[in-house]
């Protein structure tokens, strides 16, 4: 028989509280809120922190489960009455256990269906943050981490799942269906500026019913339910909601980016000044002059300006800094590293051997958690080998070393600006006719197109771009702008040409013009004219053939009706039908 109660629980000392000892125990007084006095059992002067033993709100539930095993289950009722109802449902679900009407991992779950779907999601997400992430990665991300809880928190919440009985798969559908639906929002700050939240699309969807798939896939694996509710959702499609599409970088955009990457952080300090006309203010104010635009054209001079403008200590540093620069441009754009997996690189990572030169990048710090050895062109080495080269001399006029755990290049911060700057003294427009941009990580889809038009069969570039999917190689990193396609037509086989064998047949070549056998007459409703045969090659049509009167080839419409065999079915209709 089983039986309720109010466990025992411990709380910190009130303020306030006094300490009496009654019959050898310690107990605590105190005045609570409304003024009344409170004793309790303390925690004893062995405890760690001084606290108080007072009884649980709600009841407990202590009875033995269909497997004979004693257990203690919180009812979270606050009345007696309704905690001894939840302990006659418990022991009724061991009955049906024992009789084998109900299996142990149904009675287990049935125990959590009343518990909120915010405390199974807090317990989901401390065991996705214990988990071991892909790969070589000894954890899950913190970042997908606090997507997951956003995306489980606002569908749940849309969706009005409040316990494990709520969990209703036609609803989140619907929910999809409406937040496609869903018009973007406008919103006014108090300063005045209008922010429009736009609404959420396909990828923002299916990336939170994936979310909910593993959740629940989760709860039936901690025996929380029997089966997923929402097991194989169907996803939405993903093809048009591309929110970035970005573009390749042509072979002289290249030469010009490495070129002002290299030379303008001395050209800014070099940059020549423009009276700004149209002014109304004095000669000495700023709004009457300004710094002129960087180019390809007037780079080089800037720099040479900027050399004798600035200490030669810090003009040392700048050039270092544009080395530096254009040295991580250039690895990006011939090994299709990430932005993060470049930073990783460290000097113990990198193998320069003449033979095949090559960078190991680790999984642990892989996207996809694999560690892959990316070669290297050997020009490209040859500038690594110059750069650490340069890095031990300064180092050793300092006493110092290059360790191997230093960072091959530092990626500064802000590199998505510092591109961007870059762009616009390079003249390459960020985003072009089409709408796509360019941005850090279009160096990637550089990379991979520069393979596609290079030749490079797609298997070979999947594995150079360290990719799983085949769409990627071929859609997603890819810019067919740069593909030759009228080249590509131009190398098809020539058809061939039968102009024999059609002149052995009384047949003209497909070349020379064709006269319809059959032309209406003008002025005469209903009428054709025939005229067969064609015309000489000095134009002039040929005597037409002479009509046989009972020929059925010369008829376009039969004279009269036609009758059929009978007792026989016609394959096809015919005219006379």
């Amino acid at each position: 028989m089983g039986s309720i109660f109010k466990a025992k629980i411990t709380r910190p000392m009130p303020a306030g509280a006094t300490l009496v000892t009654r019959e050898g125990k310690q107990w605590a007084e105190w005045r609570d809120a409304s003024g009344k006095v409170r004793r309790a059992p303390t925690t004893g002067v062995k405890a760690k922190r001084p606290g108080i033993i007072v009884d649980a709100a709600t009841f407990t539930a202590k009875f033995r489960d269909g497997s004979g095993v004693i257990r203690k289950v919180a009812t979270g009722c606050r009345t007696r009455e309704a905690a001894k109802q939840v302990l006659a449902d418990l022991e009724s679900r061991s009955e049906k256990v024992r009789a084998g009407m109900l299996s142990p991992r149904e009675a287990e779950a049935a125990e959590h269906l009343s518990i909120t779907v915010d405390e199974h999601i807090g317990d989901y997400l401390k065991a996705l943050a214990n988990s071991r992430g892909k790969g070589a990665h000894p954890r899950v991300s913190k970042t997908h981490v606090d997507n997951v809880r956003r995306g489980l928190g606002e569908l749940t919440g849309s969706c009005g799942f409040k316990t494990l009985r709520d969990l209703d798969r036609q609803k989140v559908l619907d929910w999809a269906s409406n937040s496609l639906r869903r018009p973007d929002e406008t919103t006014t700050k108090k300063d005045g500026t209008v922010r429009i939240r736009k609404a959420p699309g396909p990828r923002t969807i299916n990336a939170k019913l994936i979310a909910l798939t593993a959740f629940g896939n989760w709860l039936v694996d901690s025996g929380r339910l029997i089966e997923n509710p929402f097991d194989r959702l169907k996803k939405l499609d993903e093809s048009d909601d591309v929110r970035r599409r970005r573009r390749a970088l042509a072979t002289d955009e290249l030469r010009r980016l490495l070129e002002i990457a290299r030379l303008r952080p001395l050209a800014e300090y070099g940059r020549s000044t423009v009276r700004v006309s149209g002014r109304s203010r004095t000669s000495k104010s700023r709004a009457t002059w300004r710094k002129s635009l960087l180019t390809t054209d007037t780079i080089t001079e800037a720099a040479v300006r900027g050399r004798s403008a600035v200490r030669p200590e810090m003009a040392e540093r700048l050039e270092l800094q544009g080395w530096e620069r254009a040295l991580t441009y250039e690895l990006l754009l011939t090994t299709g590293m990430r932005k993060g997996e470049l930073a990783s690189l460290t000097i113990e990572d990198v193998d320069l051997c003449d033979d095949a030169p090559a960078v190991t990048l680790r999984g642990i710090h892989a996207k996809n958690g694999k560690r892959a050895t990316i070669p290297l062109r050997p020009d490209v080495a040859i500038h690594v080998r110059a750069w650490l080269a340069d890095r031990r001399r300064r180092l050793a006029a300092q006493g110092r070393v290059l360790a191997a755990d230093d960072r091959l290049v530092q990626i500064p911060s802000g590199l998505i600006r510092i591109l961007d700057r870059d762009l616009v003294a390079a003249g390459i427009p960020k985003v072009d006719e089409r709408g796509r941009q360019l941005d850090v990580h279009a160096m990637r889809t550089t990379f991979n197109t520069h393979l596609a038009v290079a030749g490079v069969d797609p298997r070979t570039a999947m594995a150079a771009m360290r990719v799983s999917s085949l769409d990627l190689v071929l859609k997603t990193y890819a810019d067919e702008k740069h593909f030759d396609v009228t080249k590509a037509v131009n190398l098809l086989p020539a058809p061939p040409t039968p102009t024999s064998m059609l002149a052995s047949v009384g047949l003209t070549d497909v070349t020379e013009p064709v006269v319809p056998i059959v032309v209406p007459t003008s002025g005469k409703r209903g009428a054709l004219e025939g005229s067969p045969g064609h015309r000489s090659p000095s134009g002039e049509k040929s005597a037409p053939a002479k009509k046989a009167k009972n020929s059925r080839d010369s008829r376009v419409i039969p004279a009269k009706p036609e009758e059929r065999a009978k007792g026989l079915e016609p394959s096809t209709s015919s005219l006379g039908s």
